[in-house]
């Protein structure tokens, strides 16, 4: 047929020659030729001048209600084996769901009469489908469903996981392959399995999984244990030999539908299927009913004439004569060649743009010009191709047979007859082959008459070699979703589109190429399920050609490719080298990576290629399991992974508490200090004493114009040296020096019981509590000496025995009002209000009872005359001495926390606060004072002391070298609310835990690859084992946790009137945090570094039992250094060693450690490995030298800006500008242009900050730094490290040449730049807030990613951005903006019950009666 296209109509393209068929659908095909009668409805056939294109309607969804053929399926599954064959779109997956709810209920009830449990397998054969019918099981059903796809990692899981699987989801939905590796695996045996689904079973077949599971599997179990068998198919033939056995016209009519009605099993050619599947098939006996849900498209077939013999064109010559001979092109030249003989001319050039791009994505990440001269000549190449290609004039696509193929024409056509029905137009147009797809879909866009159509390409992930287009499964997503949303309204795809995809039904579906399978057939046509939709196949005037390629990967083959996938960024695939021995045969040598623990494995004589590969593969297996790299189910060793795994989910106690978590809480015994203990074999009443001198550093013995008396602690034990003791008056620094004296002194037993009752009587009254304890069983006691006392070893000779004697015999003394003066050194009660006590600031000899009250002075006697009226009005009492002075007095304040830095809230002066009393009113108190105020910090200075005391015995107990004062702020929480605490030390403790182990790992485990050495890492320092360690060693005992609290501070074996057995038990305990623990270990770790630098700090490690195997001392790391060379001394060629040393300033014995570590993982088939090792290794050296830094440079630096400093030193982007500013980067050993590309792009971006003098601050935060170069900056400090023999001074040397210009620069707390999530978080944890969430959505469907965070549930605020870290940013800049605006912001929202501490805690003022 010959029709000019501009005069061809709707009836002319499809006329063609008419056979009659006779109803009994009979036609043969003569001379090869098809039927000139088509399909009308469904399943009839009328003469094609018939055929009109009807308006196309929208279709309706159908909700899942079970169908009457759908219940007769079901019925037969209940009882048998089954094969539903019904059409695409009539709801086959129904069926299995009923199905799989029917199996779950019979499960439920044999679970109560049998021990084992069995599960259902729904098995599918693409990826897709697995999250597709996972979610319609989910949707209609309340079993547990999980998805399985091999994205998820599932070739690496262990027994353990698939267990914990297997025991918590009732229908499991994956793909058949995944379902026969665990299988093969032993994870699972078909006796556990109740019920297999298998999807587009048709596949079952050679050596498709779904044949295989049954082969290996199912017909090896024994029959009773055999589970039930349901296949799902719209085409049970799937071969083809089967397509020319059956008649052409049977398959055009769709009529193998009615050869299965009513019978029981299926025709012969099904025979192969239900062998083996071990099912019978069946379908619907109703196909009536089918019609209902099913609509057939009407079938018509389209010829096009033979296209002639076109001849090359003029650029494919020209692209031939430059790429004859190159072997990357060979594909690229027959894909165009194909595309010419087929698509014709315009095609063929056009397909090269695609070809050449595909290329050019396939070079990227194995080319680089610096390495390789014939990489560097295949880049080359690809790139003078694409300009040829750029740079040619295309002209614009012609109806012409010229310039398009006489196929391509007929296409055209046949779209321009639908220009009509554009609102509902709806299509799939199948090739075969990629670049097909590709190319028609840019003719299609050219082509003006088909401006109604908007087409997309939706294609299969494709091979990896030259000249082949891919897509991705992402890419092939958003295509789907835009054809079902409309902006899409005809797709190109290959076979990819013909099943099990989520595409919506069609009206219009053409076979650009013939289908080559019944599969292919009847599955492209039921695309076509809208209501008078039209299935068109396009057929060459006398050519049935038949296209297909098998390949099979050997399963010893793809073992060996699976045990690669577990090694590092460097893992490459096995190289297989065959070569013919002299004598016949084959050997294969098999070379493995450079860290395997087998590099090289020889196969036996082989009569084959074939077969010496497998023996190379399966001997290779051998040793591999031999070595333990292989498990007991030939899977991979994951142990790593699992820890690491495992590692990172909570685990909880027997408690219910997550361990080592800053939320679990637990109770734990406190220590009494040993010196406090009376031992057995000591007299009740010592005859001897030891003397401890507690002087506070004051001229004159005055502070604030007030006197302060040095008082003595006397011992029945000596006191050892402790360090000074700082205490702070409303936030002044004094320092109290405690001095033991070592010989002790001899007292009679009556002047110690005088200081007995004196450290009573003083005790209680500083606390207002009558404190008990017997005179034989005291511990500690106190006495003043007289002022200005002078100390030496005659101090004994000074102590105020009269001061104390008075205090013991007497309360309270009256005031001789002729001996006034006496009151200087005073505590006078007020009798006249309540025995207010108070001392005396100044006698005011100008001021007397009938004196006018002062002007401007707000005290309680404005308002009166005078003061004798004051007391006249308010007490109704009268003045007797009218002329005696007043005095100035302060109210006394109750015990105060001297050992909080932050001052207190000074005493409020309530209404009835006196500032001048009448002496005739008051009287004088027994105890002086001077000694009063002394006697006030003594709570304090005996809290601070029983901390000093825990310290010496954990240092003493464990031999641990730190020093004193270190290790009390080791063990000193922020919740203390001490002036030290340990964060500061635990931020140095957890650089050098990490640094250390580190060390260890590296020397000890050299074939273990950087993965496997951080997962041990983390085992080893997480705060879980950490907690686990302390709690083992009971440092619960030692650690100072509480706030000094005047109401709960006991002296030692003394008790309060008012204690009960409730008080005493909770002065025994504390509450600690599981993270508090860790975090004592990591900070005594940082005082031992701080005290004895490495030496000192390993010593604690081992101490502390951290597990540091064969490493006792420092130089141990050098001496059981066991990683052999790994870098052939050939490799220095690669790189400039003296230039390299004169960089880092250090010169190597060891040089090959130059090329390990400057080697990246994109070098192929490379003897030198990467440099992931030395760089696990100088991460953790970095960490520590960077803090061990900041140490030394901020001494008093806050943890928290320590914290932001560590984190703006030690990341990707400081270590890349680093790595820029030393040229380092020059030198990296890669082979990758992207890489290339992007270092060129950061080192460009930098320069022209520097050339605007904007290179400041951390400027490099908002480029976008290559990983690479932070990474070499790491692995070459661990080179050195190395090379050094792990000495750390060789480390300083090259990090105050690197690192430390950098840092002291552009790393400041002035220049610092806080992340806001980072400041979000630390905000809301220190307003005790700890349901903060961000969420991430990521979408498919547009680059844009976007954030919202979540306050106790609430969504607070919502960011996007085109990457997720940006998103991040913003949602928490607007949080702190909007707590910036309302600094009420969080209360409004925060619900969480938090411990809010007040100054009155320590330094309350409220009025009580005065009991002793």
């Amino acid at each position: 047929m010959s029709v000019a296209p501009s005069t061809l109509d709707i009836n002319e393209l499809f006329d063609v020659s008419s056979q009659v068929e006779a109803e009994d659908s009979t036609i043969e095909v003569p001379n090869g030729e098809l039927p000139r009668k088509k399909q009308k409805g469904n399943g009839q056939i009328k003469d094609i001048k018939d055929v009109e294109i009807p308006p196309l309607p929208e279709v309706a969804r159908q909700d899942l209600i079970a169908r009457n053929y759908q219940i007769e399926l079901f019925e037969k599954a209940k009882k048998d084996n089954v094969i539903a064959v019904l059409d695409t779109g009539s709801g086959k997956t129904f069926i299995a769901v009923m199905l799989i709810k029917e199996i779950a209920a019979e499960e439920r009830l044999l679970r109560m009469q049998r021990r084992e449990t069995k599960l259902t397998f729904f098995l599918v054969n693409l990826v897709p489908l697995v999250f597709q019918q996972a979610n319609v099981i989910k949707a209609n059903c309340d079993l547990k469903v999980k998805h399985f796809c091999g994205e998820m990692g599932v070739d690496l899981w262990s027994e353990k996981e698939w267990r914990n699987n297997f025991e918590n989801y009732d229908v499991l939905v994956m793909t058949a392959q995944i379902f026969l590796n665990i299988l093969r695996h032993g994870f699972i045996s078909l006796s556990q399995v109740n019920l297999l689904v298998f999807d587009e079973c048709h596949h079952t077949s050679k050596k498709h999984p779904y044949n295989l599971i049954m082969r290996e599997f199912y017909d090896r179990c024994p029959e009773e244990s055999k589970p039930k068998i349901f296949g799902m198919t719209a085409s049970p033939v799937n071969t083809r030999s089967a397509l020319h056995a059956a008649r052409y016209s049977e398959f055009i009519a769709g009529t193998y539908i009615a050869l299965l009605v009513n019978q029981p099993g299926s025709p012969r050619k099904f025979g192969h299927l239900e062998h083996n599947l071990n099912a019978r098939v069946f379908t619907a006996s109703d196909t009536d009913e089918v019609c209902k849900f099913v609509s057939r498209p009407d079938e018509i077939a389209i010829k096009y004439d033979t296209p002639p013999r076109y001849p090359s064109t003029e650029l494919y010559k020209k692209l031939r004569e430059e790429y004859l001979n190159v072997e990357k092109f060979n594909r690229a030249l027959t894909s165009a060649q194909q595309a010419l003989q087929a698509l014709g001319p315009w095609c063929s050039d056009r397909v090269w743009k695609y070809i050449l791009d595909e290329m050019r994505e396939k070079c990227e990440g194995k080319l680089s010009p610096e390495l390789c001269a014939e990489s560097q000549e295949e880049e080359r190449l690809v790139r003078k191709a694409m300009d040829i290609v750029n740079d040619w004039n295309f002209q614009s696509p012609k109806r012409e047979q010229e310039v398009l193929s006489p196929k391509v024409i007929q296409l055209i056509n046949i779209l321009k007859c639908f220009k009509n029905q554009t609102d509902n137009f709806c299509g799939i147009v199948f090739v075969e082959r990629r670049h097909t797809a590709n190319v028609l879909h840019l003719l299609i866009k050219e082509i003006e008459e088909l401006y109604f159509i908007k087409p997309g390409v939706l294609v299969g992930h494709g091979s990896h070699e030259e000249g082949d287009l891919q897509m991705k499964f992402k890419e092939q997503n958003k295509t789907i979703s835009a054809f079902r949303d409309g902006r899409i309204n005809l797709l190109i795809a290959t076979n990819v589109a013909e099943e099990g995809l989520d595409i919506q039904p069609c009206n219009v579906v053409i076979r650009f190429d013939f289908f080559n399978t019944l599969r292919a057939y009847i599955q492209s046509r039921g695309r076509a399920r809208r209501k008078d939709s039209k299935y068109i196949v396009m057929i060459e005037n006398n050519n049935f050609k038949e296209y297909g390629i098998l390949r099979e990967m050997k399963q010893a083959e793809k073992d060996m490719k699976d045990w690669c996938q577990m090694l590092p960024e460097d893992r490459k695939l096995p190289d297989f080298n065959i070569e013919r021995e002299n004598g016949g045969g084959f050997t294969c040598n098999l070379s493995l990576p450079n860290n395997a623990p087998i590099r090289l494995v020889s196969s036996e004589v082989s009569p084959s290629r074939s077969n010496a590969k497998k023996a190379a593969a399966f001997k290779a297996c051998l040793q591999l399991y031999e070595k333990k790299a292989l498990n007991d189910h030939l899977l991979p060793e994951i142990e790593w992974i699992e820890e690491d795994h495992e590692m990172t989910k909570p685990v909880k106690d027997e408690f219910g508490l997550v361990e080592g978590a800053r939320k679990s809480k637990r109770e734990y015994h406190l220590k009494n200090p040993d010196l406090w203990n009376n031992d057995e074999d000591m007299p009740s009443i010592p005859d001897k004493i030891y003397v401890t001198v507690l002087k506070l550093e004051l001229e004159d013995e005055k502070y604030d114009g007030q006197y302060y008396r040095t008082m003595c602690l006397l011992t029945r034990k000596q006191l050892p040296e402790v360090p000074l003791i700082t205490l702070y008056f409303h936030g002044v620094a004094k320092v109290l020096n405690v001095l033991p004296y070592s010989v002790p002194i001899s007292i009679e037993s009556e002047d110690l019981e005088i200081i007995f009752k004196f450290t009573l009587r003083t005790f209680t009254s500083i606390t207002n509590k009558e404190f008990v304890c017997e005179f034989e069983k005291f511990t500690y006691l106190v006495a003043p000496l007289v002022r200005n006392a002078p100390i030496n070893e005659n101090f004994f000779d000074y102590i105020d025995w009269e001061g104390m004697r008075r205090a013991v015999t007497e309360k309270h003394l009256p005031i001789d009002l002729d001996n006034i003066s006496d009151l200087e050194d005073a505590v006078i009660i007020d009798y006249s209000d309540n025995l207010r006590r108070y001392f005396v600031q100044t006698i005011c000899y100008d001021l007397n009872p009938l004196s006018p009250i002062p002007d401007g002075m707000a005290i309680r006697e404005v308002g009166c005359q005078n003061f004798a009226e004051f007391y006249k009005k308010h007490f109704d009492l009268e003045l007797k001495h009218a002329e005696q002075p007043l005095l100035h007095v302060r109210k006394i304040s109750k015990v105060m926390n001297f050992l909080q830095p932050v001052p207190g809230s000074l005493p409020i002066q309530k209404g009835r606060t006196a500032t001048y009393v009448i002496p005739e009113f008051c009287k004088q108190y027994s105890i002086r004072a001077s000694v009063f105020r002394s006697a006030l910090m003594l709570p304090a200075i005996f809290t601070r002391l029983d901390s000093q005391l825990l310290a010496l015995e954990l240092r003493t107990r464990f031999d641990i070298p730190i020093r004193d004062d270190l290790l009390l702020e080791a063990i000193t929480t922020p919740s203390a609310n001490m002036e030290m605490n340990y964060e500061r030390l635990e931020t140095l403790g957890d650089s050098f835990l990490k640094f250390c182990v580190t060390n260890r790992l590296y020397v000890m485990f050299p074939d273990k690859h950087e993965g496997q050495l951080h997962c041990q890492r983390i085992r080893i320092i997480c705060n879980r084992q950490l907690y686990r360690g302390a709690r083992k060693l009971q440092l619960y005992e030692y650690i100072t946790s509480s706030p000094f609290n005047r109401r709960a501070w006991r002296p030692a074996n003394m008790l309060a009137n008012i204690d009960d057995a409730d008080m005493l038990e909770q002065k025994k305990v504390h509450e600690l945090a599981d993270k508090t623990l860790a975090d004592v270990v990591e900070a005594m770790l940082g005082a031992a570094y701080m005290s004895g630098q490495v030496d000192a700090a390993l010593k604690c490690a081992i101490a502390l039992e951290i597990q540091m195997e064969d490493i006792t001392k420092w130089n141990d790391f050098h001496a059981n250094n066991k990683n052999r060379p790994r870098v052939n001394a050939k490799a220095l060629e690669r790189v400039n060693v003296e230039r390299i040393e004169e960089i880092c300033g250090h010169n190597f014995k060891n040089k090959t450690l130059i090329v390990e570590a400057l080697t990246h993982a994109s070098l192929p088939n490379s003897a030198t490995p990467c440099y992931q090792r030395l760089e696990f290794l100088g991460d953790a050296v970095l960490d520590f030298m960077v803090v061990k830094y900041l140490f030394e440079k901020y001494p008093d630096g806050e943890p928290g800006i320590m914290t932001d400093l560590k984190d703006a030193a030690v990341n990707n982007q400081v270590l890349g500008a680093i790595c820029e500013r030393i040229n380092l980067h020059k030198h990296i050993i890669h082979f990758s242009s992207k890489l290339t590309g992007g270092i060129t792009e950061f080192v460009n971006a930098v320069n022209e900050l520097r050339e605007k003098n904007e290179a400041v601050g951390e400027y490099w935060s908002e480029l976008d730094v290559p990983k690479v170069m932070s990474d070499v900056v790491e692995s070459m400090m661990g080179a050195i490290f190395v090379d050094s023999e792990f000495d750390p001074a060789a480390l300083q040397d090259v990090f105050d040449k690197w690192i430390k210009p950098i840092l002291t620069v552009h790393v400041t707390p002035e220049t610092l730049k806080v992340h806001p999530v980072k400041k979000l978080t630390e905000y809301m944890q220190k307003e005790g807030c700890f349901e903060l969430l961000l969420r991430n959505h990521t979408s498919e469907e547009s680059d844009t990613q976007k954030c919202t965070i979540f306050i106790h549930e609430t969504a607070v605020a919502h960011a996007s951005s085109t990457n997720i870290r940006s998103a991040r940013k913003l949602a928490a800049q607007e949080i702190l903006d909007k707590i910036d605006n309302d600094p009420k912001f969080l209360e409004k929202i925060c619900t969480c019950s938090t411990l809010t501490r007040s100054d009155s805690l320590f330094n309350d003022d409220e009025d009580e009666v005065l009991l002793y």
